[in-house]
């Protein structure tokens, strides 16, 4: 298990001290909000709206958001000027996006055999994206998780050339395979001139979330939540410590 950032905080703060760049990305259900039993329910804490805001103004700090959701629904719950907001796992960024006439019609298909075939699941739901779908889990109980995860990857299989599943603790995720992950969009985003040499964290909370602490393997990787495997270096409890780190970070660059 990874070790606790808190425990290790004055090694990490003075990376940051001598750092002329920092680039801080996260995800956001989990990571920067409470987990709601709805998307449409989650809400920025106003401790965590204040940090971000002071370090989108700092002169030496990039902030970028990388999430499952789509980019105007980031847009509207954060509504933070001088963040970075990629949707769609980093697939959707400020460009107008499109997608192959063949996963449009895939996902389609795809949401229609799962209404027909899992729909006796309780508390099992469908969100339409557009460009994706996502099933929820999150009220499904217990003994019937992993049955209806295994049932989902089987009425799947059809499309597994056009498809591909990123399967959450939460829910599974159903993308185009020309969705490449938050591992790819965070390198992407690094790769950068201004941020090549910036010391990069990332915040997140979720199995899709793996790639992306690979991805900043030479930085600083946070988990958020419960204690499990992961490819993070550090661990924290949850969005409120998440807003604590906030805080320090900002001290720390001052």
């Amino acid at each position: 298990m990874a070790p606790s950032l808190v425990a290790d905080w004055p090694r990490v703060a003075a990376r940051i001290q001598s750092s002329r760049r920092v680039a801080v990305l996260f995800d956001f259900d989990g990571t920067l909000v409470k987990i709601a039993p709805r998307p449409d329910q989650v809400r920025l804490s106003p401790l965590t709206r204040r940090a971000l805001r002071r370090l989108a103004r700092h002169p030496r700090v990039t902030i970028a958001v990388i999430s499952g959701r789509r980019r105007c629904e980031l847009l509207r719950l954060i509504a933070l000027q001088g963040i970075r907001y990629f949707g769609l796992y980093g697939w959707e960024s400020r460009r107008r996006s499109s997608l192959p006439v063949a996963a449009v019609t895939a996902l389609r298909r795809a949401r229609m055999q799962i209404s027909i075939h899992l729909s006796s699941i309780g508390g099992l739901w469908t969100e339409d994206k557009h460009f994706s779908l996502s099933v929820h889990l999150l009220a499904v109980s217990r003994p019937e998780q992993s049955p209806g995860r295994r049932k989902l990857r089987s009425l799947l299989l059809p499309y597994r050339k056009t498809l591909r599943t990123i399967d959450n603790l939460r829910d599974v995720e159903i993308v185009p395979r020309c969705i490449l992950g938050k591992g790819m969009a965070v390198r992407h985003f690094l790769a950068k001139p201004a941020l090549c040499h910036a010391l990069a964290f990332y915040f997140g909370d979720d199995h899709s979330d793996e790639s992306a602490f690979e991805a900043v393997r030479r930085g600083i990787s946070i988990r958020v939540g419960a204690a499990r495997p992961t490819n993070a270096r550090y661990t924290i409890r949850g969005p409120a410590a998440v807003a604590a780190v906030l805080t320090k970070l900002e001290a720390a660059l001052n």
